[in-house]
């Protein structure tokens, strides 16, 4: 018996085998790799320029990664490290505060149950325990402190991520179109259909960057600084939160401003809470109407469902970074599917018909 194509099918079984080793092999340095890739897209401008002058692609790419590091991951590192800070002084006063049998949170909690049966005779009597509560603050308290500690200890494996990431954008700088083209070179699609591949993801990394991170930072600033001004505890990390929250469609950073500003009034401080409720709706609650236009101008949108679960999904998968990458993926797979009904159209057509 003769098995034609023998050699074709045992290299593509050696090619298929050796390729999930490599994935395996390459699995941790993924996410870094993707999002060096992003960078890269996003501030090739600078490497370009710098080169205009230094007349070194090596120098150039180690100048653009010591800006962008200055930019972008030097406020994050500072920002975080000021948050986990804050969180952990709350959290410490807060269990010394249980252990003398007062606390801040549970008097707010009781002031606004006050409240609350105040405004309904439904909601009158002791609805929450006074000792059960100051008990369960305590225990969340100390094992939140636990958490912070094992936060901590990850400090390596974020500088290990921090580090693949700038050694790969410090080459994509260099390298990379060339890796675009031999990518390129490889793939059986037609050359019209990955620039349309390209396109999209341009598209869609800008509209990610400029429409999404952007306004997030700046809801979270003016967040903060609402917060500070109107005597909520831990303004950085509401601020931190409005940030995480902006980037859910439709209802966003309101998911933070609302409950602390109706959690004010409850708690007695009327002022303060229809300050927050206010600024919230007028200024807060419009940046993402009026400067996402502006900012994002002619670049790809999604339906607003999709960007909702390509936004949770990505973060589920793929942590804080997956805000970006899910709706990347999500564009790349409805412009494959694009590609698939222009190249069977008229099949498509013949079946449906």
């Amino acid at each position: 018996m003769q098995l034609k194509n023998y050699n074709v099918y045992f290299f593509f079984t050696i090619l298929i085998g050796v390729t999930v080793l490599a994935w395996f092999v390459l699995r941790p340095f993924i996410i870094p790799f993707i999002i060096a890739a992003i960078l890269a897209h996003l501030f090739y401008f600078l490497y370009a320029w710098l080169l205009k002058f230094v007349k070194s692609e090596i120098a150039s790419s180690l100048l653009a990664c010591f800006l962008i590091a200055l930019v972008v991951i030097i406020p994050m590192v500072a920002i975080s490290a000021f948050v986990i800070n804050e969180i952990q002084a709350m959290l410490v006063q807060l269990s010394a505060q249980s252990a003398q049998g007062g606390n801040l949170i549970v008097t707010t909690i009781l002031n606004i149950q006050k409240n609350l049966a105040g405004i309904s005779p439904i909601l009158t009597g002791e609805l929450i325990d006074k000792n059960l509560l100051i008990s369960s603050v305590k225990v969340v308290s100390q094992n939140a402190l636990v958490i912070f500690g094992s936060v901590y200890s990850n400090v390596a494996h974020f500088f290990f991520v921090t580090f693949v990431m700038f050694f790969s954008l410090f080459y994509l700088f260099i390298d990379g179109k060339k890796l675009v083209k031999k990518v390129m070179q490889l793939s059986p699609i037609k050359d019209s259909y990955e620039r349309m591949l390209l396109n999209r993801f341009n598209s869609i990394t800008r509209a990610t960057i400029k429409g999404t991170t952007l306004i997030a930072i700046m809801q979270g600033l003016m967040g903060g600084v609402l917060f500070y001004f109107t005597g909520v505890p831990a303004p950085a990390l509401l601020g931190i939160l409005m940030v995480l929250t902006s980037v859910i469609p439709a209802v966003g950073s309101g998911l933070v401003w609302v409950p602390v500003g109706i959690a004010m009034i409850l708690a007695g401080q009327v002022n303060q809470g229809i300050v927050i409720l206010f600024v919230g709706a007028v200024v807060i609650g419009l940046v993402d109407n009026l400067i996402r236009p502006v900012l994002v101008g002619g670049d790809t949108q999604m339906h607003p469902l999709i960007v909702l679960f390509a936004t949770l999904g990505g973060i589920t998968l793929f942590g804080i970074t997956g805000f970006i990458i899910g709706p990347i993926i999500l564009s790349l797979f409805m412009a494959l599917w694009d590609i698939y009904y222009i190249e069977f159209k008229s099949q498509l057509k013949a079946f449906n018909d």
